[in-house]
């Protein structure tokens, strides 16, 4: 089978060939191949390629979703403007346009779908901090917060860092290699080549107008203190080096961790030019704008019911803003079951359903 990275099959005369143009394209994001472009053009690039990762799309549906009939041109036309060698722009640009506007108009569904909260708010504002002064932001708070899912829409709104921010999640297992190798293959990268290679290609990804996000960011540390912070001082480095913007997300272990730490005290939080510290108690106005998608009016009754569930005060259940959603979901589909008007009644037959599940679980593993 051809090398993708190298030449675009141009066929579909062979059983590989056709795999291929659904393998997904892993054309490495090498922002030097555009810098001879005007702005507004390596602007569309950059967020087609980005796109293209981010959906994990092959050569045919790219070359669907830009509107060409010939698949064989639609490989070749798509991988000279990634590499950076196409001799004239301005068609593929317009094609990158008008399927943009599909995406706007997809990505304004799933925001619909998405509510702001006081505390995406406050995530908005380190994020948008960051990528203002392609600095470092630490976003903190409990597991269940909803970090990843406002950063994940942050990410796919126009007004902010579109198709210019690269997300990834830390890796549980494995060290350095592994990471840079999941960085690698966000942007495009082969997460197979040697480390030293890995982080040129990534160095060749970023510059002050990207952004890299870092999910459970807290896996970064090492778990032996005497271990050199090799992933830490990595994000550093690229920082430093590219003037990208970065934004940590994790919970309070992270900064407890980097504080009995003077040397990565010194090195990362040093740079951090905006630490969101989410509260740790949510209150009303912090609930209300995701109850009340489900109940205009809700009772005081249910809103003290939902402040246990945001705070982790019920028995067995611990999930916060996550916990509360999914319990307002689970009424929706009772009362959708029933074939009736969602109630205040299904909202509590949902917690008892979960607290009885629970229950069960809890007494198995006791």
């Amino acid at each position: 089978m051809k090398n993708i990275l190298q030449e675009p099959p141009v066929g579909r005369t062979t059983e590989a060939e056709a795999a291929s143009a659904h393998a997904r394209i892993n054309v490495p994001l090498n922002l030097e191949n555009w810098r001879h472009l005007d702005a507004e053009v390596s602007d569309r690039l950059i967020w087609f390629h980005q796109h293209l990762l981010d959906e994990g799309m092959g050569w045919e549906s790219a070359g669907q979703a830009l509107g060409y009939e010939d698949a064989a041109e639609a490989q070749r036309v798509i991988f000279a403007a990634l590499k950076g060698t196409l001799p004239i722009y301005d068609d593929i640009v317009e094609r990158i346009e008008g399927y943009r506007k599909i995406v706007r108009e997809r990505n304004g569904i799933i925001r619909t779908e998405f509510v702001e909260t006081p505390i995406s708010q406050l995530i908005w504002a380190g994020l948008d901090y960051a990528v203002a002064n392609n600095s470092i932001t630490l976003i903190e708070g409990d597991s269940g917060h909803g970090k990843t899912i406002t950063t994940d829409v942050w990410a796919k709104m126009d007004r902010n860092n579109h198709g210019k921010t690269v997300r990834v999640e830390a890796n549980a297992v494995g060290g350095t290699r592994v990471f840079l190798g999941e960085i690698c293959k966000a942007v495009g990268a082969n997460k197979n080549l040697g480390i030293g290679q890995m982080r040129d290609a990534i160095f060749r990804a970023f510059n002050p107008h990207r952004m890299l996000i870092v999910d459970e960011a807290a896996r970064l540390l090492p778990k032996d203190t005497r271990t050199t912070p090799e992933k830490v001082e990595f994000l550093r480095e690229l920082h430093d080096r590219r003037g990208c913007a970065l934004a940590l997300i994790a919970t309070s272990r992270l900064e407890d961790e980097l504080n009995k730490s003077g040397y990565l005290f010194e090195q990362v939080l040093g740079r951090i030019g905006m630490p969101i510290r989410l509260p740790r108690v949510l209150g009303e106005p912090h609930i209300r704008p995701i109850v009340v998608q489900y109940f205009t009016r809700p009772s005081a009754k249910v809103l003290t019911a939902c402040e246990q569930l945001a705070n982790n005060k019920m028995p067995r259940q611990q999930g916060r803003l996550r916990l509360l959603s999914q319990v307002l979901r689970l009424a929706s589909r009772i009362a959708s079951k029933k074939k009736t008007r969602l109630a205040e009644v299904h909202f509590f037959e949902a917690m008892a359903m979960r607290e009885q599940m629970m229950g069960e679980v809890f007494r198995k593993e006791t």
